[in-house]
């Protein structure tokens, strides 16, 4: 179909007429369109693919278009000689094997086996070449040191049938390159050997996915691994600052202090006692202590074992320096009972200024023990003096385990170390 020098005549497959045109060159075919064809059926009839045509449209063309076929870098199937009414079919997007069998009245088998350089049963590739036998057999290209005859002994199949499908009187008329179709052949191992190297293809596909995803998991125990170590690494450096710590200027200065409040606190304790054993009150008399802890219905300590490391107005932290001190602090052990130092009722039990609070109301003072762990009373509840009321904590704005002891008169604090005994 290949168009000749100028002038050209043109006998298209679907369109036999015969243009006297300036316009075709070599490599190149032009086409009279009939009423009812479309692009592609031009295209399929040429062997080429949609894009080898000029203009390239699929659908219908108007009648007596003319259509230019171009065979230049088009591959050809084949450079032997076909039987008689083999044609060449172009695979389109989408099509499949058994698409492509059925739309031509052949089973996937028959398809094949005039196919035998397919190499999958899968998704076919655009412009792929097909060979359309008109009867099911099995095409084979004769090799160099084959014949016809051998082929059909080869094969066991009848010599006249042989003949007759391929259009030829004597063996010899078919060479080394051309195609000669066995009518009643069938390749059934060749698509079995297809059908193989799918489920292969498959299994390699299944077993790559089981590596991706063991690969995967490795990866993640890798991380978790990781991420413990970190953990690790982490707690080991907190330890490493909490072992410096221990030795630290910073600590000894802290431990020297609070040896120095306890010697502090055992003189004043030391004084008070030596004064109530020297100064006696007259009756009708009444010191000012005296007449604060009638007050408060007498206050006695609220922990069992301290040391007093802040005192009321001490402006001996940064917080303290900012805000005025209105109590007492009292160290001692985180979880240390707290217990009333005055019977009253609890107004307030929970979060408050001063981290987590007790607020009791004696009837004549309310008494704040403050930065507690958790409370052990709730609003509302009548206490005595003695019962428990917390546990020691630091919550709140706080810098170690201690109990902050208020006392309130008509809303004003006083320093409570003056109404304790």
């Amino acid at each position: 179909m290949l168009a000749g020098r100028l002038p050209v005549v043109v006998f298209g497959p679907r369109a036999q007429v015969t243009l006297n045109l300036s316009a075709a060159v070599p490599g190149e075919a032009l086409v009279l369109a009939r009423s009812g064809d479309t692009g592609q059926e031009i295209a399929d009839s040429y062997g080429v693919p949609l894009s080898a045509l000029s203009p390239s449209q699929p659908g219908k063309l108007p009648w007596g278009a003319v259509i230019r076929v171009s065979f230049k870098d088009v591959a050809q199937p084949s450079q032997g000689r076909l039987p008689p009414g083999v044609r060449v079919y172009t695979a389109r997007s989408g099509d499949t094997l058994a698409g492509v069998a059925y739309r031509h009245g052949l089973s996937v088998t028959e398809l094949l086996s005039a196919n035998l350089n397919r190499q999958t049963l899968d998704k076919l590739a655009v412009g792929e070449r097909f060979y359309i036998p008109p009867q099911p057999g099995l095409m084979v290209r004769i090799k160099p040191g084959e014949t016809v005859q051998g082929l059909v002994e080869a094969y066991r199949t009848e010599a006249p049938k042989v003949a007759l499908a391929n259009g030829i009187g004597l063996p010899n008329e078919l060479g080394v390159g051309d195609y000669l179709l066995l009518p009643g052949v069938l390749a059934t191992g060749f698509q079995r050997e297809l059908l193989a190297r799918r489920e292969r293809q498959q299994e390699a596909t299944r077993l790559a996915g089981v590596q991706r995803q063991y690969e995967r998991y490795q990866a993640y125990k890798q991380r978790m691994v990781e991420n413990t170590l970190e953990r690790q690494y982490a707690l080991q450096a907190q330890y490493d600052k909490f072992l410096a710590y221990q030795n630290s200027p910073a600590r000894q200065k802290l431990i020297a202090r609070y040896e120095a409040q306890a010697r502090y606190d055992a003189a004043q304790q030391a004084q008070r006692e030596q004064v109530r054993a020297q100064v006696s009150v007259p009756r009708g008399v009444s010191s000012v202590r005296s007449a604060s802890s009638a007050s408060v219905g007498g206050l006695s300590w609220p922990l069992r074992s301290y040391r007093v490391t802040s005192r009321f107005g001490e402006a001996d932290i940064e917080f303290h320096r900012q805000y005025f001190h209105g109590g007492v602090d009292l160290a001692a052990p985180y979880g240390t009972p707290i217990y009333a130092a005055a019977a009253g009722t609890v107004t307030q039990s929970g979060s408050g200024d001063y981290g987590t609070n007790v607020y009791t109301d004696t009837g004549g003072a309310l008494i704040v023990y403050g930065h507690m762990s958790r409370t052990a009373v709730s609003v509302g509840q009548s206490i005595a003096r003695g019962e428990v009321l917390g546990y020691v904590g630091c919550s709140g704005m706080c810098t170690g385990p201690h109990l902050h002891f208020e006392v309130r008169l008509n809303g004003r604090t006083v320093d409570p170390l003056g109404l304790l005994p």
